[in-house]
């Protein structure tokens, strides 16, 4: 049986994988070890044992945003053996997962739009290409943080309606001080910043809120998906909260460029998951 994780800096989605059966499990927290120690993470992962077997559990898949380096996945590694005594392990990144589950063993273009962003050329088997994400502070265009982030900017700044700066306030009661105090010396400065980005989905028909997130998204595709060789060529997939929530906006800035997506959804870990039961089947 596969223990199959799937965790962005929001959440982490977790489902075991048997050659007849998937079952999803509990919702976790976002587990992020650039962010997290290994003890925080330990006592995200820690309340799945409550629902599985830890003596059937032969081979655990983590994929997670920050999953980026030798180091950093030791970090999750040693975690997750420490939770679940599992020493069949392989730790990925999330955007490997966003390959499996939207082109499996076929190539293509991928991009994530999640609380971050990340995108690649995949190959088939293989990231052969990627632009570094750069995380929240230096990347991350058109993900959660970037849109919550020009959100907060804007208000604070006064190039927001009037209008819609009134329901700002009134939804998120913020001001200069508690922004300072909140991103740059509290934890958690990036699911802060994304915790805004829920505010343009009821009023996208806004021209400030439209344009807002177009202008996000044509800045991930300049920077991102343009950079990688042959892309009008090969087939554009999206996945990831952001990209499912605005599919049309994100339709719109493609088409600008000429590009066309085959397929978007907002979450890999089911179809990661029938991938890594086929996998589990053919005895890959």
């Amino acid at each position: 049986m596969l223990l199959v994780a799937e965790s962005g800096s929001t959440k982490t989605q977790w489902s075991l994988v048997t050659p007849v059966k998937i079952k999803d499990l509990a919702q976790t927290p976002g587990i992020n070890p650039v962010l997290q120690s290994i003890e925080e993470m330990e006592t995200i992962m820690r309340p799945i044992t409550i629902d599985i077997d830890l003596n059937e559990i032969s081979h655990i898949h983590f994929f997670g945003a920050g999953c980026a380096t030798i180091e950093l996945c030791k970090k999750v590694a040693i975690s997750s053996y420490n939770i679940f005594k599992c020493k069949e392990l392989t730790v990925d990144s999330d955007l490997l997962a966003a390959c499996l589950a939207l082109a499996g063993d076929n190539p293509g273009i991928i991009g994530l739009l999640g609380t971050g962003s990340n995108s690649c050329s995949w190959n088939g088997s293989n990231v052969d290409h990627q632009i570094p994400a750069l995380g929240y502070i230096l990347g991350d265009e058109g993900g959660g943080v970037s849109i919550g982030k020009q959100l907060v900017i804007d208000f604070l700044k006064n190039q927001m309606p009037q209008h819609l700066k009134i329901r700002f306030s009134e939804k998120y009661g913020i001001s200069k001080e508690i922004v300072i105090e909140r991103v740059y010396q509290m934890k958690g400065a990036n699911r802060y910043l994304a915790s805004f980005a829920p505010f343009v989905d009821d009023i996208i028909d806004e021209e400030y809120c439209h344009s807002l997130v177009l202008g996000q998204f044509r800045m991930f595709l300049v920077r991102n998906i343009l950079q990688y060789e042959n892309t009008l060529d090969r087939p554009l997939y999206f996945c990831g909260s952001i990209a499912n929530a605005h599919s049309s906006i994100l339709k719109e800035a493609c088409s600008e460029f000429d590009l066309e997506i085959k397929n978007i959804i907002k979450e890999p870990i089911h179809e990661l998951s029938k991938f890594l039961q086929k996998r589990l089947i053919s005895g890959h």
